[in-house]
């Protein structure tokens, strides 16, 4: 697996070095990639999913946004982000994905 913001380095494969956003993960090879990502991950993420209706979208900074557990959750639709609200627990982790 290649480094998110680097793709000629590898990935490191464990917790120290990924970043979730929502339901996606990403690998960093170093802290300052990972630490660079999270500064700003909508600058380099083409494509997220809805944690709700799990549609893959373009994020921009006026899409709907919470914080859930310290991790950030972007949504399609402000009806998306009302149910996260509601049970943020059924749709924080991945199912069948």
């Amino acid at each position: 697996m290649r480094d998110f913001l680097h793709p000629e380095r590898v990935a490191v494969l464990d917790s120290t070095k990924r970043a979730w956003v929502g339901l996606d993960v990403f690998f960093f090879a170093d802290r300052a990639s990972l630490t660079r990502f999270r500064a700003a991950p909508l600058r380099y993420v083409r494509k997220l999913s809805d944690p709700v209706t799990q549609e893959r979208f373009r994020p921009k900074t006026t899409s709907p946004k919470t914080v859930f557990k310290g991790r950030p959750y972007y949504f399609a639709s402000r009806a998306s982000l009302r149910t996260f609200a509601a049970y943020p627990d059924s749709f924080s982790k991945r199912h069948g994905m």
